[in-house]
This record gives C-alpha cells, structure tokens and sequence, in this order.
C-alpha cells in the first residue's frame, strides 16, 4: 500500500511540473517589448508582433523601415513617456501612451492591438501632435479607422 502511495504522489509531482501556464503579455508589456525590439534594431521581432494583416499587406522585405514606415519609427515618436491608458474586450485592445518627443513637443501613440496566437499583435498606430501637453487624451482613444 505504501508502495502505491509513493507510486500515485511521484506521478502527481511529475504532471504539475510538466503543465505549463502560459501567461500572455498585456498589450502595455508588448508595446514595451516592441520598443525595446526598434532600438536594437531587431526588426525581425518586432515584425513578428505585427498582426498577420499587415504583415500581408506591406510584405515584409529585407528593409524594415521601407516595409513598415510607421511602425518602425515608433520608437523614436514618444521619446518620454508620461502616463499610458488601455482597454481590453475580448480579442481587441487599444492603447493610448502620452509624452514627448525628443525636442519636448507633447505627442500621443494610439494603438489598436489585436489577439492572435494568444499574443497581442499591433494592427493600427495613430500619432498625434500637440500644442500643449493639456491637449493629451486623459483616457484611452481607440485609433479611427478610415472607411476603405
């Protein structure tokens, strides 16, 4: 009986190990990822977290920049982040960052993120340009789509 305890409770012990809990990165932590990517010019990772659309509207092609003109150069639009906003239903997020660019001017990146392959993949980015910093969204804006 001992035998069959020891036997069932290594069994128990070796399922818990091998069952893996996968957590999804909040779209705030892939925006940061998606940063960090752009300026260490690993382009090959951060067109993996562009949404399969627009990965098949531009083609990825050996020059990220050219491919991708505005998703590349997000890096370089909110130099000085101040405060983000986000909001989550179901498979689509948006997500709204507030700060200023490298000369000072206020500016806001507003994304919407979309759930593939249980990661949230970016598929729309509005830049915005203030006058004055109390021009900055205080909560999150979904980006406007225009009607095609």
């Amino acid at each position: 009986m001992k035998y069959m305890y020891i036997i069932a409770v290594s069994s128990f012990l070796i399922s818990c190990t091998s069952y893996e809990i996968k957590n999804i990165a909040t779209p705030y932590e892939s925006y940061e990822s998606y940063i960090k990517y752009l300026k260490n010019k690993n382009y090959k990772s951060a067109a993996s977290m562009l949404s399969n659309k627009i990965q098949n509207e531009y083609r990825v092609s050996n020059n990220f920049n050219d491919s991708f003109p505005f998703f590349s150069s997000i890096d370089t639009v909110v130099t000085n982040e101040t405060i983000y906003y986000h909001k989550t239903a179901d498979s689509k997020s948006c997500l709204t960052i507030n700060g200023y660019n490298s000369v000072g001017e206020p500016t806001t990146l507003n994304f919407e993120l979309l759930k593939e392959n249980n990661a949230w993949k970016f598929s729309y980015v509005q830049m915005m340009y203030h006058e004055k910093k109390e021009e900055f969204p205080s909560s999150v804006t979904c980006p406007p789509r225009s009607n095609k």
